[in-house]
């Protein structure tokens, strides 16, 4: 019987120290529990030094997931090289327009640079969506939808993938097995409704976030109004039947960049006839395109 509470107990210490900061596993543990009579809903992360999403006690609220979470905890920072590839190409006051911003990381990065005149952001799920308003309650200038963008409007399914609080999508698959309804409006609607209120005259920079919808987005959209983009981040993987649309629009803007650390670091420019290769890797990259409007 020592025996075994001695084995017992040394078999824990070491699962403990090889827990100890893997943070993924550990958090991915915790969404896989059963949980019949309470929950954490949230944590609270405060900053113990500056980061490019914070400053030094600065706190922030997230779900618990194996993605995003242990990400801010070992780094400090989300999607930084769309923030640095922001301040090294934005020339103009702009509007920055965040589809997917889900828990507004990358909104409250972007509220940093000074040529970012406004910010409006849309995020569907209504949980993460009162997170964002806590992580964004500092910003001015800011408008906040808590609805989402589709081809057509209307309370669609929306699939969630448990281990991961930013994998939200109107497209099922393997690892999104919880089913939510959710609020969506009219993306062309939308987007022309942005145009015509830009008084300003601000650029307006456009960044989607839709877990394999932002094709489906992309190719929607008509010439008049991404002619109009100054500039416009998707993330993309598989084209699927837009096809036609998506090259279309793609030869709408000027210059064409291409961000798959799997492939080269940082971010490269390319030409048209090179995009075609980046989707025979099979893997999810970022497209950032850009228009010379004066």
């Amino acid at each position: 019987m020592r025996l075994r509470r001695l084995i017992q107990k040394k078999s824990k210490k070491f699962i403990i120290k090889k827990l100890s900061n893997n943070f993924s596993t550990l958090f991915q543990a915790f969404n896989m529990s059963k949980r019949p009579y309470s929950d954490i809903p949230y944590v609270n992360v405060k900053f113990k030094k500056n980061s490019s999403l914070a400053k030094k006690n600065d706190d922030i609220l997230l779900k618990i997931d194996g993605v995003i979470l242990p990400k801010i905890l070992e780094t400090g920072n989300f999607d930084v090289f769309l923030i640095n590839f922001l301040k090294k190409k934005i020339k103009k006051n702009s509007v920055f327009v965040d589809i997917g911003s889900n828990h507004g990381l990358v909104t409250r990065q972007v509220s940093n640079i000074s040529l970012i005149k406004k910010i409006i952001y849309f995020e569907p799920v209504k949980e993460i969506f009162d997170l964002s308003v806590f992580n964004t309650k500092n910003i001015k200038n800011i408008e906040r939808n808590n609805y989402g963008w589709a081809k057509k409007e209307g309370y669609k399914l929306f699939f969630e993938n448990p281990s991961n609080s930013g994998d939200f999508s109107l497209i099922p698959s393997k690892q999104r097995t919880i089913k939510h309804k959710f609020k969506f409006a009219n993306a062309k609607t939308e987007l022309k409704k942005i145009l015509n209120n830009n008084k300003q005259k601000f650029k307006i920079i456009l960044k989607t976030d839709c877990q394999g919808y932002d094709i489906e987005l992309f190719s929607n959209f008509d010439a008049k109004y991404l002619s109009n983009i100054y500039m416009y981040f998707l993330e993309i993987k598989d084209i699927g039947n837009n096809k036609k649309n998506f090259y279309r629009n793609i030869r709408l803007f000027d210059k064409i960049f291409v961000s798959i650390p799997s492939v080269h670091n940082g971010i490269k420019e390319i030409h048209f006839d090179q995009l075609k290769n980046y989707f025979n890797y099979k893997v999810e990259f970022d497209l950032i395109l850009l228009n010379n409007i004066k």
